[in-house]
């Protein structure tokens, strides 16, 4: 252990800010401690969070002795919110769900500790962001199921909280997770990579699987992850559909055929046209569909030319168009990102979210010109469920013009169901955050009323986790849990609870 200089913040000096100092100080140099009041501004416009300090450590090492030495005071005064990048844009960025906590920010364990091309798996710690394993993938047989969101995101911190990715959701390529328990005990679960034993993307080892324990969690710090990448193909082409809104149930019975007879794999993306707006597009009416196709060059050829065929028989679709996502450019900044994550490149993102924000991405929670919020409903892939949060919308979206851009995205999961990503783009103005705040609640009301429940939360519903997962067995198995992994509820403090 070292020191040096430490910020003081205004919440420095208090009772628990100095013995969170004095805690922190065993362990690691000052220069990783900071004593902010708050993490600052974030781009959801969420109420700031009262904070002791934030510390940075530089490795697992270091992670531990903190867990440790602060689980020793054993009464609850001092909790930890880990983060990866912070860049949780929308649910709250890095901000905690509880005043008083240490932020532990992951960042500083950047390593890409495993890359083994040939099984397919990769080990890399919460600091790499999903650009930088990406951009270790270029040139190799496999490529990583990147998300629509910055290049600069964590690819730890998304798949913790279930990020969707142009292939699949990213859970779905978890192997593995190390996790720092809160005593400080280390832990590998799932089929962690390890010498005496053929590394292969494969998740299980004999009997119960802890893994998922972890995900949406506050049972320990994740530490670093296990993940699948994906066999890169030898061709790929995008089917782009339009259609127009009156058109949208026999646009989804349509597609349903389409996924269910194979003529397309990784997530269909359907684009309102508010959506392409929200994302720095133009607006209209109507929507886009995005068929990724992937095989070898007479496979992508035969089932482009199916989708072709069924495309003009049934006279559903307006217009149709088969884009080379290697070298097309995009229409638009949200087309253009998503020609380019079906690949497993990130970085066309970048330009979508600077055109958002007027910002690069480094400072879209610090200086971004708007703001952005979000509510995620899992939506059955049927044409009776889809039209029904389609009127929902359209409806709030009429009643929140000018002021606020309401678009929502279809990501049409391979295994039969519909992450609809609702955004909301606002000025940074008090009355319009106060709007977007509102018709957040609104819609998460709203949504959940027509059973429509989110598969992931902000930091200011979370507090509804319980009453949405809905089942009082359930919870006590939680609460058990906590109260022996994590009894002075030392982590994560209010996440998904």
């Amino acid at each position: 252990m070292t020191s040096v200089g430490v910020e003081l913040g205004q919440d420095g000096h208090d009772e628990l800010g100095r013995l969170a100092i004095e805690i922190l100080h065993r362990t690691v140099r000052s220069e990783q401690i900071r004593l902010p009041s708050d993490v600052g501004r974030n781009s959801g416009a969420f109420r700031s969070r009262r904070i002791l300090a934030i510390v940075r450590p530089a490795d697992v090492t270091e992670v531990r002795a903190l867990v440790a030495d602060l689980a020793r005071l054993g009464d609850g005064r001092l909790h930890l919110h880990p983060v990866s990048s912070g860049r949780n844009w929308g649910f709250g960025s890095a901000e905690p769900v509880s005043d008083g906590a240490i932020v532990l920010d992951m960042s500083g364990l950047a390593a890409i500790r495993l890359l083994d091309i040939e099984a397919g798996v990769a080990v890399v710690e919460p600091g790499v962001s999903q650009g930088e394993l990406a951009a270790r993938l270029r040139d190799t047989d496999h490529f990583l199921n990147v998300t629509a969101s910055s290049a600069t995101t964590s690819v730890v911190g998304n798949t913790l909280d279930r990020g969707i990715g142009l292939h699949r959701q990213r859970t779905d390529d978890l192997v593995g997770l190390e996790v720092v328990l809160a005593d400080g005990t280390i832990a590998h679960l799932g089929r962690w990579p390890r010498p005496d034993v053929a590394t292969a993307p494969y998740a299980f080892q004999p009997g119960p699987n802890a893994l998922h324990l972890f995900t949406q969690s506050n049972l320990g710090v994740v530490t670093a992850a296990a993940v699948r990448l994906l066999p890169r193909p030898r061709a790929r082409r995008v089917v782009r559909l339009s259609f127009d809104a009156a058109r949208l149930a026999d646009a989804i019975d349509r597609l349903r055929t389409f996924q269910a007879n194979g003529l397309t794999s990784g997530i269909i993306k359907i684009f309102s046209v508010g959506a392409q707006a929200a994302y720095g597009g133009e607006g209209g009416t109507g929507y886009y569909a995005y068929l990724h196709v992937r095989g070898t060059e007479a496979l992508v050829a035969a089932t482009v030319d199916e989708l072709g065929k069924a495309v003009v028989e049934d006279g559903v679709f307006t217009d149709s168009r088969v884009l080379d996502p290697e070298v097309d450019p995009g229409e638009s900044v949200a087309e253009r990102a998503a020609l380019r994550g079906y690949l497993g490149d990130p970085d066309a993102n970048d330009a979508m979210v600077s055109g958002i924000f007027g910002t690069p991405a480094d400072q879209v929670d610090s200086a971004g010109a708007d703001g952005w919020l979000f509510c995620v409903p899992v939506v059955p892939f049927t044409a009776a469920a889809i039209t029904s949060v389609s009127r929902l919308l359209n409806e709030q979206a009429r009643q929140v013009a000018p002021h606020i851009v309401l678009g929502h995205t279809l990501n049409v999961l391979p295994d039969g169901w519909v992450d609809a990503v609702v955004s909301m783009r606002f000025a940074r103005t008090p009355a319009d955050e106060t709007r977007a705040h509102a018709l957040l609640d609104t819609l998460h009301e709203r949504l959940a009323a027509s059973g429509f429940h989110p598969y992931r939360l902000d930091i200011e519903h979370m507090r509804g986790a319980p009453g949405l997962r809905g089942d009082p067995g359930q919870e006590e198995i939680l609460r058990r849990l906590k109260a022996v992994l994590d009894p002075s509820a030392l982590i994560s403090r209010g996440r998904y609870e």
